[in-house]
């Protein structure tokens, strides 16, 4: 068995900055390239260009301009500004030969300076081995590549919508921040049991800050994270929601923030 995310997010240097490879239905969503898969990508390309450099991934935000589909894919990395410390870039991607996404990115050589951490992870019960998977009714193709144990099912009263748990995928993953990234938009999110009526919400926005540097050794390839996502409002026909990555020690690996484009009935 192998690690099928970065077996398939694996790129060819076809030039400066520019990367390529063809891509096929292993992480699909809705009808489309799922959302963090494509991130990864972007994150493999970013790491080829800087990671020799002793930097690793800080934050990146992606914009979906379009459905990212199965076969050609083309990326190209500008390094707007490196310094000691940081590099900021920007990642144009291109699916079926359009324009599909952008990504803003920040690299870093991490620092132990002013280290604090006051988030504790939500107390839940720890990942169980044997317990029995749970399969979303409206699960998406990529969902067949996890197993899941919910723990967080707040979906109801004044607050906001809180749902999540442990995922675990059924191939060893490596846990780094490519793993990470795809889980923070894996999980079925809190509106869909929120609406009164229902509707199906892509993504047209994803932020990641990386908190730890990954992968670690405690974090051996297929462990369970927990992943906690938050719903505050629905308007104006976009969805926001917030996600935290955590190690099954209660580190806190990556949070993330998305916008999700509600379709119309």
């Amino acid at each position: 068995m192998t690690a099928l995310l970065d077996q398939e997010c694996r790129l060819e240097r076809v030039g400066d900055g520019l990367y390529e490879r063809d891509t096929g239905r292993i992480w699909w969503g809705h009808a489309a390239q799922h959302g963090g898969y494509v991130l990864g990508l972007a994150m493999t390309a970013l790491d080829m260009e800087l990671g020799g450099d002793g930097m690793s991934i800080q934050h990146v935000s992606m914009q979906y301009l379009r459905p990212f589909v199965d076969g050609p894919f083309r990326c190209q990395v500008t390094v707007e500004r490196q310094g000691r410390t940081m590099a900021n870039c920007l990642v144009h991607m291109w699916s079926g030969g359009k324009l599909a996404g952008l990504v803003l990115a920040s690299m870093a050589r991490r620092r132990p300076v002013g280290e604090l951490v006051s988030a504790q992870m939500p107390d839940v019960a720890p990942y169980d081995p044997d317990e029995d998977p749970h399969l979303f009714g409206f699960g998406l193709p990529v969902h067949d590549r996890v197993w899941f144990q919910p723990r967080i099912h707040e979906v109801d009263g004044v607050g906001p919508g809180i749902v999540g748990g442990w995922i675990v995928p059924r191939t060893p993953e490596i846990v780094d921040h490519r793993w990470g990234v795809l889980l923070a938009d894996l999980w079925t999110p809190a509106i869909y049991h929120m609406w009164p009526v229902g509707h199906v919400a892509q993504t047209a926005d994803l932020t990641y800050h990386a908190r730890v540097e990954l992968p670690v050794e405690e974090l051996a390839p297929g462990s369970p994270l927990l992943v906690v996502l938050t719903t505050r409002t629905s308007q104006g026909g976009f969805v926001d929601e917030d996600a935290e990555i955590w190690s099954p020690s209660g580190r806190l690996l990556a949070l993330g923030r998305q916008s999700r484009f509600v379709h119309g009935t």
